[in-house]
């Protein structure tokens, strides 16, 4: 398989978050990856999408919101790039895990970044100029 990539821009509100995740399905069928996996992938490319149009433009005018997706070699590379606030997600430790017996441990929000980290085997984060970019990336995926 050759290596390969593509970038797309949509402004950032939720309807266009939901047509950056058909897109990656798509994407992800045409490149044959199996359908468990790219559900995982896609669930964690929209909650990485929703947390800039949620937090990133909180103070500022909405601007893009940016996918590149790139396959090199066995490896996939998943970024969200924005202009918005930055956040590090180095510098959030992962949450307490819940006791399955007792609700009130269960958490009700904030389970995005989990989901991020579980999906991908590393998570880069960079800020160069006044672009953020948050990269999943996935060893053996092709």
């Amino acid at each position: 398989m050759r290596d390969a990539s593509i970038e797309l821009a949509v402004p950032a509100n939720l309807h266009a978050v939901r047509l950056l995740a058909a897109a990656f399905r798509g994407l992800m069928r045409d490149w044959k990856v199996a359908e468990e996996r790219a559900a995982t992938l896609e669930l964690a490319l929209v909650e990485a999408a929703t947390n800039v149009v949620r937090h990133a433009y909180r103070d500022r005018e909405p601007n893009r919101v940016r996918v590149r997706v790139v396959r090199e070699g066995a490896n996939l590379f998943v970024s969200v790039i924005d202009t918005g606030n930055s956040f590090d997600p180095s510098k959030v430790p992962p949450p307490p895990i819940p006791d399955p017996d007792d609700p009130s441990t269960w958490p009700e929000g904030g389970m995005g970044l989990s989901i991020i980290r579980a999906a991908c085997h590393r998570l880069d984060y960079a800020t160069t100029g006044d672009e953020n970019a948050l990269t999943m990336v996935v060893h053996g995926m092709f």
